[in-house]
Parts: structure tokens; C-alpha cells; sequence
């Protein structure tokens, strides 16, 4: 056999089919653990490009790297006179479909913006060459033509407009609309939308990776595709970087032994095998240790998958030796248990807390750096903690966008490792201060309380988001000298209760102040705004849910404990003026919710402060 690393040009950008053999599964890949890792690894490498084509790479990545997206084995059929050379895809079906779909998707997105070389580009990888298709086999212009069952759908990718979704439809299809969302989103968040297009598709062109098998003559199709699919005990990344480093170890001359013990046996313990849900995956504690290190080290995002192919690229680069890179991670991985065992009372403990609730990693790196450099004070680390909760909690209630956080952060950290360690908190906040684009700026106090104030601020949260502000709100209301503080995590545990319910024509009569069109227009605008919402445990919520105020009343006098009840709710809050509600908790109106919705967004605003 041969075996070849190529671009992705070299696999569809010539007149070649891959023919998947009918009897061969259908498609099986899905959104979590392929087609996310698969943008991710293409928005990566696109937005490495876009960096050069700007001229302000810096030394690391000025070194154009290639995004490895696996292996695929074909073994070449027999040529036929006047048709298109064919290859037997032996192994690796699903990886070759699921490009031609996002290739599919880059093209149709090209078009809608305009982007007419980048649009020409990308359909000389979806189609061969029109004049050397066979009239009577007009299926052999696709560059991939997949196994029986999923043909039509595969046929049906290349419309400029899918036709409207609807329950049970093909994978493919599936696979398509999720490109499309993911390549719509990330055009549009630039200003030079046909740029970045360009920048795509030479991304897509040159810095995608593949490793090409081609099976010779004696090569047995079936032994090697049962060998390359065994179910044999996969290594981890970390395995890999391991045994890298010690074999550079002997090679340098140190005492591999002693290496070891020092160095890694720590690392060895059960709790760096668990797994750990990070967003949509799970990952081993090790290999995120490692990714938020190595992205520490290069100013990169490092995800997972690519870890192994990064950090060996990387070693090549700093010619370090192994004993430094081993001393420093286990210095890192020293700083990561202890700043995982941060009670929520903590700064850094109650992000964590709060990034865990979100299911966002994105800041991590930073607060692994912070928490490894012994020149950074306690009092720097909470500056710098409370920074990055203000912005992640003020932007999410103005309804603004994540989609920049990564580079946002990753430049934060590289400046950060440049900064005192003595003043690094204040240096990140007021970088973070300082950042004007939409997609990063830190929303002041008038526009956070405008957000507060929203009418439909429960549907537009909802769960995690919901809670995460919540749960702040009521550890501010109990304050540093309280016995007991409020944590994230106790908050991910309790309900959101309305407590002018949503289904209250029964026990809430409306006002008869005002007609009644306007006065239900009035209570409808104010079921789900900040001022109507608490927390209490989910036995509590059920059982008051819909019932009338004075029984509500009772079982949360009775049961109730969070300040966000007790002192704004049960009694008046702080700040209501005497006398605006007289016996404020005799009833729940809608002057109620205006009056607490009020109150509790200047409260947030001391909550969540940010500099001005």
C-alpha cells in the first residue's frame, strides 16, 4: 500500500470519484461528535488565514499549519475507456460525505454573499469536469457517490435552498442545515464578509489534512479494514504527548526514571482519567489539562481532538527540552487541582461554578495561568474573576453574542503573560474594558439594566442563564459578612418560580382601574420580567405553582429561605419608597413585579460591576 499525507485539494480538486461499495453502512455521523469537531477544526484553520491575510500574524502563527482530519483507504478500480477515474473507498466513507456536505454548504453560503471566487473555487471540488461526465451516467460528475440508502439525499444536497425542514428527514439533510446555520452565523460577524469567504476556501484548499491509503495489487481490502476498525483501546492524547516527551528524554540524555516519578506519577492519579463534560463533550481531565496549557503556550485554540498534532508541532518549534516541558506541566497541573477544589465563596471558584452552569470552557486557560503564576496575588485573581463574570453575565442578559469569545480570550491570555503579574487582574479587566466591536464590548450599566427590564427576560434566558443570574443576585443580597454565602452550584439545584403565575386567571384578578384589554395586556407584559422570578426548590415551586397569594405567601414564609424571597418579596425590598406599595406582601400585582424588577437591576448592576 501507499500511504500519503494530502490537502483536500488533492482529493477532490482533480477528476476522480469515490465510489462507496453499496453494501457499506449509511451515514451515521451526527452533530455532537462529528460535524461540531469538523467546523471547528475548518473555522480554526480559516480564521488562521484571515490573520495572515491581515499581515499581523505573529511568530507562531506565521508557520502555516494543517488541521488533520484522519484517514481514508481506497483501493483503485478498474479504468473504463472515457470514464472518470474511480476509486473504491474502503475505509473512511463517512469522513469523504460529510466534507462534500460542508463543501456543499461553503458554496451555496459564497453565493448568497457574492463571493464569486470563492464560489467558482469550491464547485470545482463538489463537480468533475462536465464534459468527461458519461451522458448515460450522469451521476459520475459528484466527486463522492455514497453507498445505495443514501443517494437521493445526497443528490438533494446541492440546491441552492433546501426545502423546509420536517421531522424524520435524512441525515445528510440534517448535516447540510447545520453547516449552513454554523457558515451564516460566523460570514455575518464579519465585515468583510467576502473575504473571509476567500479565506475559507484557501483554507478549505490547503490547510485541511487527510491521510490518502491507497491499497496495491496484493494489499487485502478486508484484513485492513477490520485491522483500522478494531475496537482495541484507543490512547489518549495525553498518552502520546507522553511518550513523546520521554523519548526526547532518553535522546537528551535524562534520567527517564526519575522523570517520571517526579513529574508525572502525579498526574497518574484516577482523578485525571475521569471524564468531565465540557460543553457538548466529555473529555478526560488530563487532556483538557493539557489543551488549556498548550493554548497557554501558543495563543491557539487547542481542541481535544487536535492536541497530539499541535502540541508535537509545537515542541518542534520551542526546541525545549523535556524535562523543562514535564517540570512546567506538572506545575500547571498542580495549579488546576487546586484551583478545581476553590470553594464557590471564592472569585475564581464561583466563575467556575458559573462557566460549568453555562457549559463554556472558553476562559478556562486564563484562570489555570493566573492560578500558576506565583507572582499573582489573591486580591489580582478575584479582580480578574469578577472581570470576566461581569462580561459574560452582562452580555448574555443584553442578548449578545458568544461567537467571538474564543479569540477574544486567547488574546487576553497572550497579553496577559506579558503583563506584571502584580497588577494582571486590572490589566485584564480594563483590556476587557476597552474592547469596542459588537461582538466584544462590555455592556455599561444603562444598557445591562435595560436588559434586566426586558418583558420576556425568563423565555429569553431560561434555565442555566436564568440561574446563573438569579443565584448572583442573591449572593450579593446576603453580602461578603452573611455566615452563609450563594453559590452557582447551589442555584443549578432549585427551581424558577413565577410568583404572579403563568396560568393565573384563576386566583389573579386583573385590575378594574383600566379596561380590562389593557389591563391584561398590562399583567401578560410583566408574567415573565426579573421582578416576578425566585428561586425555590422544586417540591416548593409545585406545589404553589399556580395556587392563590395567600397560600403561595404562607408556604414561602414557611419554607422559604433566599434573601431574593425573604427580603424582597416577603417584605419590601430595599429602595421601594415608603408607602409606594402599602403592606407590600398582602398581594402580588403588577406594581409589585415593576417595583422588584426595578430594584433588582440596580442590585445587579453593583453585582456584576464594571469599570468606567
Amino acid at each position: 500500500m501507499k500511504a500519503d499525507t494530502v490537502q483536500l485539494v488533492h482529493i477532490f480538486g482533480t477528476d476522480r470519484r469515490h465510489v462507496v461499495p453499496v453494501f457499506q453502512r449509511p451515514y451515521l455521523w451526527d452533530e455532537e461528535r462529528n460535524w461540531a469537531p469538523l467546523w471547528s477544526d475548518v473555522r480554526a484553520a480559516a480564521e488562521e488565514v484571515e490573520t495572515e491575510m491581515s499581515g499581523v500574524a505573529d511568530a507562531y502563527t506565521a508557520t502555516p499549519r494543517t488541521h488533520f482530519l484522519g484517514a481514508i483507504v481506497l483501493e483503485r478500480m478498474p479504468p473504463a475507456p472515457g470514464r472518470i477515474l474511480a476509486m473504491n473507498v474502503i475505509d473512511g466513507q463517512q469522513r469523504l460525505t460529510t466534507l462534500q456536505v460542508l463543501l456543499a454548504a461553503c458554496w451555496v453560503a459564497a453565493r448568497e454573499h457574492g463571493a464569486e471566487n470563492a464560489e467558482g473555487l469550491l464547485k470545482l471540488l463538489l463537480n468533475n469536469t462536465e464534459q468527461l461526465v458519461h451522458k448515460q451516467h450522469s451521476y459520475e460528475r459528484y466527486k463522492v457517490w455514497p453507498s445505495l440508502p443514501d443517494r437521493d439525499a445526497f443528490k438533494a444536497l446541492f440546491a441552492a435552498k433546501l426545502p423546509a425542514e420536517r421531522p424524520g428527514e435524512h441525515r445528510l439533510i440534517a448535516a447540510r442545515r447545520y453547516f449552513d446555520d454554523e457558515l451564516r452565523a460566523w460570514l455575518a460577524e464579519s465585515t468583510e464578509p467576502v473575504e473571509r469567504a476567500d479565506a475559507l476556501v484557501i483554507a478549505l484548499r490547503e490547510r485541511l489534512g487527510l491521510v490518502e491509503i491507497q491499497l496495491e495489487g496484493h494489499d487485502d481490502a478486508q484484513v485492513i479494514f477490520e485491522t483500522l476498525n478494531d475496537r482495541g483501546t484507543r490512547l489518549r492524547a495525553s498518552d502520546l504527548v507522553k511518550n513523546t516527551l520521554f523519548r526526547l528524554a532518553e535522546q537528551q540524555g535524562e534520567d527517564v526514571t526519575a522523570l517520571h516519578q517526579k513529574y508525572c506519577v502525579p498526574l497518574e492519579a484516577a482523578r485525571w482519567g475521569e471524564e468531565v463534560t465540557t460543553g457538548r463533550f466529555k473529555r478526560a481531565r488530563i487532556d483538557l489539562l493539557l489543551s488549556y496549557w498548550l493554548s497557554i503556550h501558543t495563543g491557539l485554540e487547542v481542541p481535544v481532538e487536535r492536541l497530539f498534532a499541535d502540541f508535537r508541532r509545537w515542541l518542534g518549534e520551542k526546541k525545549a527540552s523535556a524535562a523543562e516541558v514535564l517540570a512546567d506541566l506538572a506545575h500547571h497541573g498542580h495549579a488546576m487541582q487546586r484551583m478545581e477544589s476553590l470553594p464557590g465563596s471564592d472569585p475564581t471558584g464561583r466563575l467556575l461554578q458559573v462557566l460549568n452552569l453555562l457549559s463554556t470552557t472558553t476562559p478556562v486557560p486564563i484562570l489555570l495561568h493566573l492560578q500558576a503564576k506565583d507572582g499573582v496575588s489573591t486580591e489580582q485573581r478575584a479582580i480578574a474573576a469578577g472581570a470576566i463574570e461581569s462580561f459574560i453575565v452582562r452580555r448574555f442578559v443584553c442578548g449578545l453574542t458568544t461567537k467571538d469569545y474564543n479569540r477574544l480570550f486567547l488574546s487576553v491570555l497572550q497579553n496577559l503573560r506579558k503583563a506584571d503579574d502584580t497588577v494582571a487582574g486590572e490589566q485584564l479587566r480594563d483590556r476587557l474594558a476597552g474592547q469596542t466591536a459588537d461582538s466584544r464590548y462590555w455592556p455599561e450599566d444603562g444598557e445591562f439594566a435595560t436588559g434586566l427590564l426586558q418583558r420576556n427576560l425568563y423565555r429569553l434566558l431560561r434555565g442555566p442563564r436564568l440561574r446563573v443570574l438569579l443565584g448572583g443576585l442573591e449572593a450579593q443580597l446576603r453580602g461578603e459578612k452573611s455566615e452563609m454565602g450563594f453559590s452557582p452550584a447551589q442555584a443549578a439545584k432549585l427551581s424558577v418560580e413565577h410568583l404572579l403565575p403563568q396560568q393565573w386567571e384563576q386566583h389573579y384578578p386583573l385590575s378594574t382601574d383600566v379596561p380590562a384589554e389593557k389591563a391584561r395586556k398590562r399583567r401578560d407584559e410583566v408574567i415573565h420580567m426579573l421582578g416576578n422570578l425566585t428561586l425555590t426548590t422544586t417540591k416548593l415551586n409545585s406545589s404553589i405553582s399556580n395556587g392563590p397569594w395567600s397560600a403561595k405567601r404562607l408556604a414561602l414564609t414557611n419554607h422559604a429561605v433566599l434573601l431574593l424571597t425573604a427580603a424582597s418579596v416577603l417584605q419590601a425590598p430595599a429602595g421601594v419608597p415608603d408607602g409606594k406599595i402599602p403592606n407590600w406582601s398582602g398581594g402580588w400585582t403588577e406594581d409589585h413585579v415593576w417595583m422588584r424588577s426595578l430594584v433588582l437591576a440596580n442590585l445587579a448592576n453593583t453585582a456584576w460591576p464594571r469599570p468606567s
